[in-house]
Order: C-alpha cells, then sequence, then structure tokens
C-alpha cells in the first residue's frame, strides 16, 4: 500500500513540475527541454513507476458524468464565439448548403468539394437558427457532445468500465479540440459523428446479427460527408476479421459493405435524375485524386502542429507526449507479444488517422481531428500507472482552460445576441442591401459569408475563393461545361453582377501574396462600379480570428442607371 501511495505521488509530482516550470522559465526552446526532461524522467523510472497495475476508479453516476462533459463542452466550444470567422470553409459549406431552400440539389448551381450529407446536415441546422451564424455555432456543439459521449461509452466498454478512464479519455478529446482551429464546423466533425457511433457499436456487447449492416451504413453516411473517410474501412474491416475470427468472415463482410453501396447508388440516381450525374462523380474521384496530388503535407508541419498545443494549453501538450512514449515504449518492449498491436483495431484506427492528414495532403490542422479522436481512444492501450501521469496533465491541463479563458466563455454565452449583432461581415451585408430596392446579384471572390447573411448564390459557380486558384478543379469543372477556364476574366470584363466582393491579396502557404488570378481594383477598368468604404468593418477586432493585415474587404456596387 505504501510502495503504491508513493508511486502515484511521484507521478503526480512529474506532472506538476513539468506543467510549472513554463510558468517562470520563459525560453525559446522551453518546450524541447521540457519534453526531454519528460521523456528522461519516464524511460528512467519506468521499470519502477510504471509498471505497478493498481486500481482507481470513480462512484458517479453515467448522468452525472455526461452532464459534466456537456458543461465543459459547452464551455471550451466557446472561448472563440466572439469572432465571426475562424475558418472561410465554413462560409463556403453555408452558401451551399442554403441552396437547397430553393429546391436545388448540392452541387447543381453551387459547387462545393463535400459530399451531399454534409449539406442537407447544414441546410437542417441552417432551419433552426434561421440567419443566426452565432446559433448555428451553438448547435454545432451538440455534435461534439454525442462524439464525446460515443467516446465515453466506448472507453468505458473497453475498459471493464472503468469510468475514470472513461472521463479522461473524453476530457482528453475535448481540451484537444478547444484549440481556435477545432472549434469550426468542419466536414470532419461531421463524419466523426458516424464513425465515433460505429465505434462504439463496434465494443458494444450486442449480438444483433444487424451490427455490421449498421457500422456499415454510419461508415456509408460519414463518406458522403467527407469522401476521404473510406480510409476508416480499413480499421473496420480489421476488426471484423478479428471480430468473426475467421469464422462467417465472407458474410460479414457483405453485412458491412452493403450498406455502402445502396446509399451511393441512391445518391447516384439522385444526380442523374436531376442530370448532373457527372458532377456528382467528378466530386468524389476525379477532383480528390487532384487533391491528393497537391502533396504539400510535410512532418515539419505535424511538429508545428504539436507545437501549437504547447502554446495554449502546455500539460496538454505533455499528455499527447506522454501517451505517445507509452504506447512506443510498449511497442518496442513487447516484441514477443507484437502481435497484440497488430491484432488490434484501434491502433490501425490511428495509423489510419495519421494517413488521412497525409492524404489530405495540404497540412489543414483539421485533417487530424480524427487523430484527436483516435489519440484519446487510445488512452485505453495505456495502463494503470502509466495513465496516472496522463490523468495529472489532463487535469492541470482542464484547470488551466477554465482559468486562463473560461471567464471569455462565459462572456460570449451570455452575449450571443450582442456578439451576432457585432459582427462586422454581418453589418456590412446590411450596408450592402440598403443600397437596392430590387434582388441583385453578388459575386463574392472572398468572404463569402456574406453571401450567406444575404441568402444570395454566388454570382459564379465555384464558391470558395481558394478554388479559382486550384487548376485540376478549374480544369475538371471546365470539361464537364459548368464554367468556361475564363470564367472570372469573363465575369469581371464583360458581365454585370451588381455586387463584386474580392481581396487584392491573401495567405498562400502561410505567406501573404498578391493575388494574380484578377484585379481586384474593379472600380479602375469598370467605371459603373464604386467601392465602398469598409474600413471600419475591417478594423472590427472580431473579424476574425487569425489577423491577416494584407486581406482586405474590398465592396464594388453598380451603380443605378439614371433614367
Amino acid at each position: 500500500m505504501m510502495k503504491y501511495t508513493f508511486t502515484k505521488i511521484y507521478i503526480t509530482t512529474i506532472a506538476l513540475v513539468v506543467s510549472i516550470i513554463p510558468f517562470y522559465y520563459n525560453n525559446q526552446k522551453e518546450a524541447t527541454y521540457l519534453s526531454i526532461v519528460l521523456i528522461i524522467s519516464i524511460l528512467v523510472s519506468y521499470n519502477y513507476l510504471f509498471k505497478n497495475n493498481f486500481h482507481f476508479d470513480l462512484k458517479l453516476n453515467h448522468l452525472s458524468i455526461i452532464l459534466g462533459l456537456t458543461f465543459f463542452a459547452i464551455l471550451s466550444q466557446n472561448i472563440y464565439l466572439n469572432f465571426e470567422t475562424i475558418d472561410w470553409d465554413i462560409a463556403s459549406y453555408l452558401v451551399a448548403s442554403q441552396d437547397i431552400a430553393n429546391g436545388n440539389v448540392p452541387n447543381q448551381y453551387q459547387w462545393e468539394s463535400k459530399g451531399p450529407v454534409l449539406f442537407y446536415f447544414y441546410y437542417l441546422l441552417m432551419l433552426f437558427a434561421g440567419k443566426n451564424f452565432l446559433i448555428f455555432k451553438l448547435l454545432n456543439d451538440l455534435i461534439l457532445i454525442v462524439i464525446t459521449i460515443f467516446l465515453y461509452l466506448t472507453i468505458y466498454e473497453l475498459s471493464n468500465k472503468n469510468k475514470l478512464k472513461s472521463i479522461f479519455s473524453s476530457l482528453l478529446f475535448l481540451v484537444l479540440m478547444s484549440q481556435s482551429w477545432a472549434v469550426g464546423e468542419f466536414s470532419e466533425i461531421y463524419s466523426l459523428f458516424f464513425i465515433s457511433c460505429a465505434s462504439y457499436l463496434m465494443v458494444a456487447k450486442i449480438s444483433d446479427r444487424y451490427k455490421y449492416i449498421y457500422i456499415g451504413t454510419l461508415l456509408a453516411l460519414s463518406t458522403l460527408v467527407n469522401q476521404g473517410t473510406i480510409l476508416f474501412a480499413l480499421p473496420i474491416l480489421h476488426y471484423i476479421f478479428l471480430d468473426t475470427r475467421g469464422k462467417n468472415l465472407k458474410n460479414g463482410l457483405i453485412k458491412f459493405i452493403t450498406p455502402g453501396i445502396i446509399f451511393h447508388l441512391l445518391f447516384l440516381l439522385y444526380y442523374s435524375y436531376h442530370s448532373i450525374l457527372d458532377v456528382y462523380i467528378t466530386t468524389y474521384i476525379q477532383i480528390p485524386l487532384g487533391y491528393i496530388q497537391s502533396n504539400y503535407a510535410n512532418l515539419y508541419e505535424l511538429k508545428v502542429f504539436f507545437r501549437s498545443f504547447y502554446e495554449s494549453y502546455h500539460p496538454i501538450y505533455f499528455a499527447l507526449l506522454s501517451i505517445l512514449i507509452f504506447l512506443i515504449t510498449q511497442l518496442f518492449t513487447l516484441f514477443n507479444r507484437l502481435s497484440n498491436y497488430i491484432n488490434d483495431w484501434i491502433i490501425t484506427f490511428l495509423i489510419t488517422s495519421v494517413i488521412f492528414y497525409y492524404v489530405g495532403s495540404h497540412n489543414y490542422y483539421h485533417h487530424l481531428i480524427f487523430f484527436l479522436f483516435a489519440i484519446s481512444l487510445s488512452v485505453i492501450k495505456i495502463p494503470n500507472s502509466q495513465s496516472l501521469l496522463i490523468y495529472s496533465f489532463i487535469s492541470i491541463a482542464s484547470v488551466l482552460l477554465i482559468i486562463q479563458d473560461g471567464n471569455q466563455a462565459v462572456y460570449n454565452l451570455k452575449n450571443t445576441e450582442s456578439l451576432f449583432e457585432d459582427y462586422p461581415l454581418r453589418k456590412l451585408s446590411q450596408e450592402i442591401d440598403m443600397q437596392f430596392q430590387n434582388d441583385y446579384t453578388v459575386l463574392a471572390l472572398d468572404h463569402t459569408l456574406i453571401l450567406y447573411y444575404l441568402d444570395k448564390p454566388n454570382y459564379t459557380y465555384i464558391i470558395h475563393p481558394s478554388n479559382h486558384a486550384e487548376d485540376y478543379i478549374v480544369k475538371t469543372l471546365a470539361s464537364l461545361g459548368k464554367i468556361n477556364e475564363n470564367y472570372l476574366e469573363e465575369i469581371l470584363l464583360y458581365q454585370d453582377p451588381d455586387v463584386i466582393l474580392c481581396s487584392a491579396r491573401m495567405i498562400v502557404k502561410g505567406n501573404p501574396t498578391k493575388n494574380t488570378l484578377f484585379n481586384c481594383a474593379v472600380d479602375d477598368y469598370r467605371k459603373e462600379y464604386i467601392k465602398l468604404d469598409t474600413t471600419k468593418y475591417e478594423q472590427n477586432l472580431n473579424l476574425s480570428y487569425y489577423v491577416d493585415p494584407y486581406r482586405e474587404i474590398n465592396v464594388y456596387i453598380k451603380k443605378p442607371v439614371d433614367n
């Protein structure tokens, strides 16, 4: 008993010391130094401290735990609610989704690169939120909460009903997802909604003969949100192989694959009926292949990703590092039981989540959302004595989050109405709308969120600003007759959208870059347009979390024709 008590105290002391030092020691390489200290501390004391197998658990009921996790999720997800935009993908998804209200099929008249189920999900939440973008953000918190609950239940089943391990795995996920780049309404979150449910069904003690059908249905829906999640068929197939132990494997595979075939056939027929089957197939095959071939992903950016956690809540960075150390240590110290790793679908899930990031190939952090879920899930692989160090880091990080950013989150949640009123692009959209008495058209080559506020389609088929610069997208859609290859020049020089939104500069791969696609000084070559003064909107601190001094808000209004 004394030995276990000493071990617990020593392990928690390591976590406290490593977590406290950054508050008193400031150095450019402090993260590196402290990482080395942590690694040495673990390896030196591994045989003495981290091979014990003591048990600890909590006596809380599930409802109390779920309510606690829900409260923490709401708090951690709304730290940045006062910022109108964090990622421009979300605005493009909103514009693509609102076209459904006009009776159109996703990608029929407004093109975005994701699957149709994402846009129907968005449209459903938009019905509840109205045109209140802030309410839409809050509704998306419910999706993350459900994912967290599935994670909690999955760990609970895998850990022989260990509530403490289940709680801390869920807390780890929520703290990781509290980062500015992770609180957006990304397609990965919607796909993870289905995948997390499938993960729970894979471990739930049910003998339903339709289980593989349910799991196959969930993965199919995930791929109809984000095409790349077809990769997560790998850990599921691994699970089915292990679950059937090679018996009735063919029957299990048929049950798993059939829903995917049926759902995609239904959408093929649906798009064929609306005469845009070519667009559907291209969006699912040809364009994703071009996306993969962009080949921007690299190890350096992955390192920067991990360091970003240190800059926000450094104990969570050490929690991640500890998990990776323990997983790698197990791998190298259990060669005689290497099959324990090979025959484990959770490890396959973790590896697949990293592959997903590299297949995405653009270094976008939100491509690692699946990894954050997988690393939280992999805590189940860590023995109790090792988990104590991880729990300590997670506890400190959770407290730090509440102390450091809790007040901002509470303020945001208490003042939702005034925050929404102060969103600058919303105010700008009202100013634009006041310029017209009749219906009007809008070409948004940037700041597409204004299209959402105005409830207007984009004048051009492609919505997302960055996709205008992707040759493989433009050429592919041009080959289908949806656009001309020089469509931007044609619109800006010869057509007459009533409003033009653009920026002369943008950030490309982290660097401020002059926009070479088109000349954003529209009033220089189209004298029938006047430029609005948008200085007050550009200077509004709530415009965007990521301050970009090079990104302008240029708004040009077509002058009314004199009678």
